[in-house]
């Protein structure tokens, strides 16, 4: 850490004195190049936060689709096996019925 931390502190005293007119609208005079190196650094560690936000959204998104579609399957078995759950009731009762009829005229 501290290598990193005397990385950056050189880097800095090197650059000190440089100047440029690399800098959209700063045509007409010279601007520090540590602000450019600055402000490239920042946009940077913001471009890659919003990016992994962006993903992390996206990736819960895409979980509670699934989640839906689990529950929308989960609620469609239940339907289909109460509808079984009828008719097998419907097959008995007529089975029932018809072994009654049969008891009673034999």
């Amino acid at each position: 850490m501290s290598l990193a931390g005397l990385a950056v502190i050189l880097v800095i005293f090197m650059n000190r004195n440089y100047e440029t007119r690399f800098w959209p609208g700063a045509t007409d005079r010279d601007v520090p190049i540590l602000w450019l190196m600055l402000g490239s650094g920042v946009s940077s560690v913001i471009a890659f936060w919003l990016l992994t936000r962006i993903r992390s959204v996206m990736k819960e998104v895409a979980e509670l689709a699934k989640e839906k579609k689990r529950s929308e399957e989960a609620a469609a078995q239940a339907r289909r096996a109460a509808e079984l759950e009828k008719q097998e009731k419907r097959i008995d009762e007529k089975l029932t019925q018809a072994l009654g009829d049969q008891n009673s005229q034999g």
